[in-house]
């Protein structure tokens, strides 16, 4: 600070001590007076208006930035989620209750607001999630959904017994989008949103999405709601990124826009893949020794197109400063009907990298660059 107010000092004539005045102003001699009266008059009230304003709590010339992200509209619901969805499946699994709470501050202190537990974990995430909510006082402004039948049973017994578990380990009455996990096989559609529209009466849920449906499940649901006068999906959570396209884009997609589906991408990061966690062979070696389960799920995308989409990601974060994380879920915000990607995080610093997204938007050539690396 002394160099700068050296570079910018005027000579020692213009710079001797100046008398201040009242209130810390300097002290100002009187503004010249005429002997015409309409000019004294006038000048009067240039008088009193510079003493006016001098005495005026003054604000910044530019008002504070505006967040680096929107809320994003899930469909017509009325309900709008921060960019970028947290799973809490694994909190109970990784962390004690201190540090899942620092997780879930992280992320709403990012702006968060959105909320995934899964029925098919131990129920330790989701107790956590409910003592979090209750001291923070965040329910109200929190979108929490819940997904059920991930072990394919989808009976209305089976249903019911799902969500009044899970609404009495988040310590709540009502969960604002329940997400069906996937079709079972040995249950009807007609039996399912049956047991849903139940759900709905009785105020439990506010709204019903898909998950690893098929376009001619999403089409069979459609019509039954239709005919039967059942509830609608009004989103859907497939897998979906820069590694896992074709599926989605070829498959549920065009069901999607027809429908007007919010679209919820899962595994949005190929499980750490489009982190730059494991960016090459030698790191998958030691992930092998370390987590065996996980370094198997990670083999398959170590290909060349995988390595040129983590060399693509990886490139254009360095250019931003960002984790790799956000440029790859930044690239899933530019697509059609995407609501937000949900992503699992047990840490603070996972948190961190996932949020970031929120604030970044990929140029069109960035966005074209990304699509010709996972071009399949």
């Amino acid at each position: 600070m002394d160099e700068t107010r050296g570079r910018h000092s005027r000579s020692d004539d213009e710079t001797r001590p100046v008398d201040l005045g009242p209130g810390g102003l300097p002290a100002r001699e009187p503004i010249a007076t005429d002997p015409d009266p309409a000019v004294a008059a006038a000048l009067a009230v240039v008088e009193r208006s510079i003493a006016q304003m001098a005495n005026r709590v003054t604000r910044p010339l530019l008002d504070a930035p505006s967040q680096p992200y929107r809320l994003r509209p899930l469909a017509k619901t009325g309900l709008a989620m921060f960019p970028v969805v947290l799973d809490v499946s694994r909190l109970g699994e990784a962390a004690d209750r201190t540090a899942a709470h620092r997780a879930l501050d992280a992320y709403a202190a990012a702006g968060g607001n959105a909320l995934v537990v899964d029925d098919a974990a131990d129920g330790a995430s989701a107790q956590l999630v409910g003592t979090w909510l209750a001291s923070r006082r965040r329910r109200e402004q929190t979108v929490l959904a819940a997904r059920v039948g991930t072990a394919g049973d989808l009976t209305a017994a089976s249903l019911q017994a799902a969500v009044e578990r899970l609404l009495h380990r988040l310590g709540t009455d009502q969960l604002d989008l329940l997400v069906l996990a996937g079709h079972d096989r040995t249950t009807s559609m007609e039996e399912t949103l049956t047991a849903v529209a139940g759900l709905f009466d009785a105020q439990r849920i506010g709204h019903l999405a898909a998950g690893d449906h098929t376009p001619e499940r999403l089409i069979q649901a459609r019509v039954l709601a239709g005919q039967r006068g059942l509830p609608r999906f009004v989103a859907v959570a497939p897998v979906h990124s820069l590694v896992a396209r074709a599926p989605f884009e070829t498959g549920v997609a065009p069901v999607a826009h027809a429908q007007e589906l919010a679209v919820l991408p899962r595994s949005p990061l190929a499980g750490g893949f489009l982190a730059a966690t494991v960016p090459t062979r030698g790191a998958l070696r030691r992930l092998r020794e370390l987590d065996p389960a996980r370094a198997e799920r990670l083999q398959p995308n170590l290909t060349r197109r995988g390595m040129r989409i983590v060399d693509a990601v990886v490139r254009f974060a360095g250019e931003r400063d960002v984790p790799p994380a956000a440029v790859a879920l930044g690239w899933l915000l530019t697509r059609p009907h995407i609501a937000a990607p949900i992503v699992s995080a047990t840490t603070v610093e996972e948190v961190w990298a996932a949020t970031a997204a929120a604030g970044v938007h990929l140029s069109r050539a960035e966005v074209a660059a990304l699509d010709r690396a996972s071009a399949e």
